[in-house]
């Protein structure tokens, strides 16, 4: 039977209709195509990240040591054993190694006390000795003991004497008898020394001098001598401030601490021979000028790549290579960016090796042609970094390309600051020296919590810089604080 053309419009307008209906549905289809890509790309970001996440430790980030799992502490200890049996060196044991010099304490010639002990009779026939026994000899023993410490106190009276003129003249009192009933230098030196270097609350040193030193001593006077101390060390920050700023290296570092319930942070500036601490509000440049070293400063500073340090336009930057080799380690984990990371990490050791060999042989520099050498290998691997790190197929860049990406830049970016420590001997490979200065902000933290304000803030950092300062110049802490108390305290010396 013939179709009419009415019929055969009417099926044609049909088919277009299904027609249309199948591209809207095609179109649909690749919407929805393109977004589980775009999903499945951003799951497999997150996943990647939260594996890099997992894989964090001590030796690849930022924790410390004391947050490394019981399981990856296990792997480290393995892995070191690995190496050491690879390089055919012998695995170092704990505690004191063969052939190293003890450090047991020796027997004075001139005891304080001594005790003989005789015995009573033969321990063979049992016979009593009498006064006629031959003497054989004898065998020493030492104990150290600390004697029982009572506090002494020390009555001071201060004469009037009258003139045959008429005149009354009293006698002045010392300048530790300032009240009163007032504490001895030594005294007061012991409590800073628990405040300031033990990080003791001060109820808890409070409690300390009464259980050690039969010493009955409030909190609120605790916290005055602290307040003294702090006072007391304006002398030493201002002439420890001129001399930083004399210096041809400085090592500078931040980190966080509590004051309160909000943040405030300790900043340092280190050597091995001076430490500066310093508690701000802020992290950034506002810090720094409170300080008064590092504007205008035009030596070298050695610090982590933190931006505001990169301001500083008349220093020389020098950047902290331990820092490069966990960053390093932690992209190193995603196989495509194992090579370079790999191959820069190995790099920057072999450097630090060649230039602590050019040390020990005196030299001023590294030879020439080994820069040369060295600095080319540099280039190509950061070249292989870049290749690594292609532009992201949506437009956006995981977290984990994002920091692979970001690492690579920076070498690139600061390659004459990264490899400082290469071209001039005296600028050390890591910051360690200013992170050693910050450890004890940590043990603050955990032992005492909080500051209750930047004052107090401030004068724990006075008395931190003082106390590490000395220390680094082999000065006791309890002689350097007896003097603070006593009107003298010790300066910093210029360096050799």
């Amino acid at each position: 039977m013939a179709v009419g053309a009415p019929e055969l419009q009417e099926q044609l307008a049909e088919a277009l209709a299904l027609v249309e209906q199948l591209q809207t549905e095609g179109e649909q289809l690749r919407a929805d195509l393109g977004q589980r890509d775009a999903r499945i790309a951003d799951l497999e970001s997150r996943l990647a990240d939260l594996e890099r996440r997992l894989g964090q430790n001590s030796g690849n980030s930022g924790k410390p040591p004391s947050r490394d799992s019981a399981a990856e502490r296990q792997r480290q200890a393995e892995e070191r054993k690995k190496k050491a049996e690879a390089s055919g060196g012998a695995r170092r044991q704990r505690g004191k190694q063969r052939g190293a010099r003890g450090t047991t304490r020796t027997m004075t010639d001139a005891p304080d006390e001594i005790v003989e002990h005789r015995p009573d009779r033969c321990s063979d026939c049992g016979s009593l000795f009498d006064e006629d026994a031959v003497e054989e000899g004898y065998e020493r023993r030492q104990v150290v003991e600390v004697p029982p410490v009572e506090p002494v106190v020390i009555e001071h009276r201060a004469h009037s004497l009258r003139c045959r003129c008429g005149k009354v003249t009293a006698a002045a009192f010392p300048g530790e008898a300032r009240s009163p009933l007032s504490y001895g230098p030594r005294t007061r030196a012991i409590v800073a020394y628990l405040l300031g270097r033990q990080h003791i609350p001060n109820r808890r040193v409070a409690e300390a001098m009464r259980d050690l030193f039969g010493l009955e001593i409030s909190s609120g006077a605790v916290d005055s001598i602290y307040a003294e101390a702090g006072k007391r060390l304006k002398g030493f920050i201002v002439a420890l401030v001129a001399l930083l700023k004399m210096l041809p290296v400085l090592h500078v570092d931040e980190t966080s601490d509590r004051l309160e319930t909000k943040n405030c942070w300790m900043h340092v500036i280190a050597t091995p021979l001076y430490t500066l601490l310093h508690a701000s509000l802020t992290r950034g440049e506002e810090a720094i000028r409170e300080m008064g070293v590092l504007h205008g400063y035009r030596g070298v500073i050695v610090h982590d790549r933190l931006a505001m340090y990169w301001k500083l336009k008349r220093a020389k930057h020098g950047v902290c290579a331990a820092h490069l080799l966990r960053d390093l380690a932690d992209v190193a984990v995603v196989a495509s960016q194992t090579a370079w990371a790999a191959g820069l990490a190995a790099l920057l050791v072999e450097i630090n090796n060649a230039c602590h060999a050019a040390r020990e042989r005196s030299e001023d520099k590294l030879a020439a042609s080994l820069r040369k050498r060295f600095s080319l290998r540099y280039d190509e691997l950061v070249a292989s970094g870049f290749a690594a790190n292609p532009e992201p197929r949506f437009g956006k860049r995981s977290s984990v390309e994002r920091r692979s990406y970001n690492l690579v830049s920076a070498f690139r970016a600061h390659k004459g600051s990264i490899l400082r420590f290469m071209n001039d001997l005296e600028t050390p490979m890591t910051n360690n020296e200013a992170e050693r200065a910050l450890r004890p902000s940590k043990l603050h933290r955990k032992v005492s919590g909080s500051f209750r304000s930047l004052a107090g803030a401030q004068r724990s950092a006075n008395l931190r810089s003082y106390l590490d300062t000395t220390r680094k110049n082999g000065v006791d802490a309890m002689d350097a604080l007896i003097r603070l108390f006593a009107g003298d305290p010790w300066m910093p010396p210029l360096p050799a």
